[in-house]
């Protein structure tokens, strides 16, 4: 009994000596978090907020290839080094995909976060973009990827981000190695990109590299006319330079490389029935003087062609060569985008023409 009244009288005595304690911890605690608090704030007045990161690989294929399957996000999907981090990921396309405006939306976990990407600049070596991150913070960052021409016939793709990081953030990220963070998913997506372009069916038809896509629908504005061959030299140059300046009093820019459509090629009669056109996001409603042309998503045939217009039947023959082999039929018309500007570059052995017949099972 007396050892239990000794215990009981003791206590109180003791109670508040630990929490005195844990009241001195909580401070110590609270004061080392002010600290750092206020370290960050401070190291934020002289820590950059502008972040440059990049990175490049070289791919196996050729530039117009890989140009073609980069520029989906339809595609994106597949070699983004960020997939993997959500497999419940919900992605959404809206506008047309590849193609100026097309906006590649996201909504994932932590890991991922919640954004977008946007199309903002697109030409045959460059594709320019603007993402917008909304979750687990709000920042906007312009990004591209850019195409050059490798040696062996490779292709070096660069991908590049311009992170911007405000101020007090800006400070923590001195505690980290942002290029080398960002870099490694960059470095992932980029392995991933290489690996399934290379991987895509590739095969040769009178020397010719050959490969078959997925083709967006498309809208083109020009002029369609049935004309001797020897004609279509002048037409091309009267038509395109006309289509260009009524866009150009629209302010609409192309959404590609100037084209020829053909529906027809008459060797004996020396005659073809075409249109010069220039491809576009809508119906720019130009007026009378200019034609609409809608074409429907569908498979197609690609082959890249180097070289001289007054050589491009080599393509066509392989393109023949290659649907007889598949048991395939062209549906009129065939496609030809002039990617290469004769006026900049005189080199005709460069020139690059993209000869695109969309094809059906042969009946």
């Amino acid at each position: 009994m007396f050892c239990l009244i000794r215990d009981i009288k003791r206590t109180p005595t003791t109670l508040p000596i630990k929490i005195e304690a844990a009241m001195k911890l909580l401070k110590i605690l609270l004061y080392i978090l002010l600290g750092g608090a206020a370290l960050v704030v401070l190291l934020g007045f002289f820590a950059k907020k502008d972040y440059h990161i990049e990175r490049s690989i070289e791919i196996d294929a050729s530039k117009a290839m890989v140009y073609e399957y980069a520029r989906y996000f339809k595609n994106f999907e597949q070699w983004s080094p960020w997939s993997a981090y959500d497999p419940n990921l919900k992605q959404v396309i809206e506008g047309t995909d590849g193609a100026l405006g097309a906006t590649y939306k996201w909504s994932g976990n932590d890991k991922v976060g919640v954004g977008e990407q946007t199309i903002t600049a697109i030409s045959p070596d460059r594709i320019d973009m603007e993402i917008r991150f909304q979750k687990p913070w709000e920042s906007t960052s312009p990004v591209f990827l850019s195409f050059e021409d490798a040696p062996e016939g490779k292709t070096k793709v660069n991908w590049g981000f311009d992170m911007h990081v405000d101020f007090p953030w800006n400070g923590m990220a001195m505690f980290t190695n942002v290029d080398a963070g960002v870099g490694k998913d960059y470095e992932r997506g980029l392995e991933t990109l290489k690996k399934n372009c290379e991987l895509l069916s590739f095969e040769k038809y009178r020397g010719l590299k050959a490969m078959a896509l997925d083709m967006p629908a498309q809208t083109y504005v020009g002029v369609r006319k049935t004309m001797p061959i020897a004609e279509i030299g002048a037409f091309y140059g009267t038509t395109m330079g006309a289509v260009m300046e009524a866009l150009g009093k629209k302010s609409i820019n192309p959404n590609g490389a100037p084209a020829g459509l053909y529906w027809k090629w008459d060797e004996e009669k020396q005659e073809t029935d075409l249109a010069a056109v220039i491809p576009v996001l809508e119906d720019p409603k130009l007026g009378k003087d200019f034609q609409v042309f809608q074409l429907p998503a569908g498979q197609a045939l690609v082959i890249d062609f180097k070289g001289s217009y007054d050589k491009i039947g080599d393509a066509h023959q392989s393109m023949d060569a290659w649907m007889a082999d598949k048991n395939l039929q062209a549906k009129m018309p065939v496609i030809e985008a002039y990617v290469s500007d004769p006026g900049t570059e005189p080199d005709t052995s460069k020139w690059l023409t993209k000869v695109i017949y969309f094809v059906e099972p042969k009946k």
